[in-house]
């Protein structure tokens, strides 16, 4: 596996560039089945059968008593289950709580051929450091928290690998006591997927998040915070040569620390990436909001649904052409909304020149406002174009709504920017730029 690995913009401070910091790496039972009792030979519809000549009708009579008493065996438990069962439903509330914190539940998913349902093992605490393979479930019960060091500084607080292997945390939290010993908090490979999770302060010097995901992966209804020396919240890595799909939906990634992006993914040479975000906010990190990295002639397949990246520390939305051989290749889609505002960058940015090529597709409305630079910024031979119901509106950015110093163009109607010279488009002479309609006029927020 290719090693990337660091990543830092040569001018934080300039409107086009401002990756800032950044820093990129590419890393390397079913239950026991008893057997049937024999059945009993008797038959009930013939006393003759049951009755072998020489023998006396006596044990007939006792097979017909010993069902009698099983008979009123089963009964008795059944009252007694019945009894108990309602003892549970009719628990007051704490003493349900108090149940579920003593300890956390493991469950696993061994579903073999005949089908059958996961055995619920008790009595097992989660700690960090464990492993989930295969087609394996693991469910929280209570917080996790990592009081002691990993065993080896890259081991993950809780490890996920497998299609099919999945981490439901129930909405409670993965943390460790002190940030600075943890790298990562849950690390996503090969298909699994983690939701429902509150992870946070796991990242050593600058290294790290608190969800990784590498060669595919899942993560759903989650909230990544305050992970303080981290290189994303959420860090996506697809290996040289791989074709993967990664998913991120319903999921809050915000004040992750100095520097850290909120979602950060590098995809290697000749790697095939499909990344579907929807339902997924990243507020107010101390990086960029989304940063989409592509290696030599790495393919981003990208799909963004009703999602907002705005207040952070750099740009909202980034997408860069990292060192290599060969030109990248970006297929980006927008559905419904995607807000990028108020960052400390750009809007959304485009970058690297002639070294990347693809089309961004806008079928929903895409709205760039009051960004320190930028709204909207290409670099490159990516083509623009907004479909009859799209939109895409850049407002009220310091200094230009839309610039284009690439070769890509811009196509369809639904364009809306400042004028010419204030705050409008711009670019290098003969730049291909929008024809906008006039930006509404807004109070100052």
């Amino acid at each position: 596996m290719t090693l990337l690995k660091l990543f830092n913009a040569s001018n934080a401070n300039s409107p086009k560039d401002d990756a800032g910091g950044f820093n990129s790496q590419l890393e390397n039972k079913g239950r026991d089945q008893s057997p049937s009792p024999p059945k009993d030979d008797v038959d009930f519809d013939s006393t003759e059968a049951a009755t072998p000549e020489g023998k006396s009708s006596v044990s007939f009579l006792r097979s017909k008593v010993s069902l009698a008493c099983l008979g009123i065996l089963v009964l008795a438990l059944l009252v007694v289950g019945g009894v108990g069962i309602f003892q549970y439903n009719t628990a007051p509330a704490s003493a349900v709580g108090h149940i579920q914190q003593q300890e956390t539940l493991i469950v696993a998913n061994n579903r073999g051929k005949a089908g059958k349902e996961p055995s619920l093992l008790c009595d097992s605490p989660i700690k960090c450091g464990h492993t989930v393979t295969g087609k394996d479930k693991l469910s929280f019960l209570e917080d996790v928290v990592c009081t002691e060091p990993p065993v080896n500084e890259d081991d993950c607080a809780i490890t996920v690998s497998g299609e099919g292997a999945e981490l439901d945390c129930n909405h409670f939290m993965i943390s460790q006591e002190t940030s600075g010993s943890w790298k990562y908090g849950i690390c996503l490979s090969n298909g699994a997927k983690a939701k429902n999770c509150h992870v946070q302060r796991f990242g050593v010097g600058y290294e790290g998040a608190g969800i990784r995901v590498e060669d595919g992966g899942e993560v759903e209804d989650s909230e990544v915070m305050f992970n303080v020396e981290v290189q994303a919240g959420i860090f996506v890595i697809d290996s040289q040569g791989s074709t993967t799909t990664t998913k991120i939906s319903d999921t809050f990634i915000h004040d992750n620390g100095n520097g850290s992006t909120g979602i950060s993914f590098t995809g290697d040479n000749g790697s095939e990436s499909s990344i579907q975000i929807e339902g997924v906010r990243t507020i107010n990190n101390g990086g960029n909001g989304m940063f989409f990295g592509v290696y030599g002639d790495a393919t981003l397949i990208l799909r963004v649904k009703d999602s907002e990246t705005s207040y952070n520390e750099f740009s909202g939305f980034y997408i860069l052409e990292l060192t290599g051989t060969g030109a990248g290749h970006v297929d980006f889609e927008v559905e419904g909304f995607f807000n990028s505002r108020y960052n400390g960058g750009n809007g959304m940015v485009f970058n690297n020149y002639n070294l990347l090529e693809g089309e961004m597709k806008v079928k929903g409305v895409v709205n760039l406002y009051k960004n320190k630079y930028y709204g909207f910024s290409m670099g490159g031979t990516v083509n623009v174009v907004v479909d009859k119901r799209g939109a895409l509106n850049s407002c009220s950015n310091n200094q230009v709504d839309i610039y284009n110093e690439g070769i890509g163009t811009f196509s369809g109607d639904g364009y809306t920017c400042g004028a010419e010279g204030n705050s409008g488009t711009g670019g290098p002479s003969g730049a291909n730029l929008p024809v906008c309609k006039a930006c509404p006029s807004c109070p100052d927020e």
